[in-house]
């Protein structure tokens, strides 16, 4: 069994298209990287896909991910760059897992697959048939967040120092992978991520309130009360 960390990377999509508020955007970056059975990295994968609908690289999506109209100027359309990386998945002859930081990757390959209408073989079927591993669902969960996280805060939390560049695919999808890692071997999520997990799910009321404020160094000293009776003829 293999398992896959893969990121995409998107760019914007302009001009006159039919459905263009469902298509907004489409792939110029798949990165990934192979783990082997103990989750150590075997292999990585990573291709610029040229876009076709944008004839330049939107200038807040290149600052975001260094990516130049340069670096996509010869690289291979969509359903060339899906068919390689199919093949890559599937190259060992092995079953493989996949996974995503979040399902918004799986689901914008999958549109993108039937807009621009790549026909897959029964292996290419292989990758797309059942969706990828939410792992930024999964951490959310079992950490007890109620709103997502992003990668490198879910990386800061684990003492992760993030290498490479954010929002390059090969490096998001490299650091995934990392606390991926941390996140299924129960003696490195002992060691780095239990303590988060106890802080966000306190037994009781008394323990959160308890970690909040000392009242120790208070005293509470007792008060008596003596009941005054006065004269009948008194005036007050």
């Amino acid at each position: 069994m293999k398992h896959i960390v893969v990121d995409l990377e998107m760019n914007t999509v302009r001009g006159k298209m039919e459905k263009k508020g469902t298509y907004n955007m489409e792939t110029i970056e798949i990165g990934a990287v192979m783990l082997d059975d103990r989750l150590q990295e075997i292999s990585s994968f990573r291709t610029y896909v040229k876009p076709e609908y944008n004839n330049r690289i939107a200038p807040n999506i290149s600052r975001l991910t260094g990516i130049t109209d340069a670096m996509v100027e010869h690289a291979p359309y969509f359903k060339e760059a899906f068919r390689m990386f199919a093949n890559w998945c599937l190259g060992t002859g092995d079953e493989v897992i996949i996974y995503a930081w979040s399902n918004s990757d799986y689901f914008q390959m999958k549109k993108e697959l039937v807009w621009k209408e790549c026909e897959l073989s029964s292996m290419e079927r292989k990758i797309m048939d059942t969706e990828w591993n939410d792992f930024q669902k999964e951490f959310d969960s079992h950490l007890g967040f109620d709103r997502q996280v992003s990668l490198k805060f879910a990386l800061d939390m684990a003492g992760i120092d993030f290498s490479g560049r954010e929002h390059d695919a090969l490096d998001d999808a490299r650091n995934t992978a990392e606390l991926l890692q941390i996140f299924k071997n129960e003696s490195l999520f002992n060691e780095t991520l239990r303590k988060v997990k106890e802080a966000m799910t306190p037994s009781s009321l008394e323990n959160t309130l308890g970690s909040l404020f000392d009242l120790s160094a208070f005293t509470f000293a007792s008060v008596s009360y003596t009941h005054l009776t006065l004269p009948t003829n008194s005036r007050v």
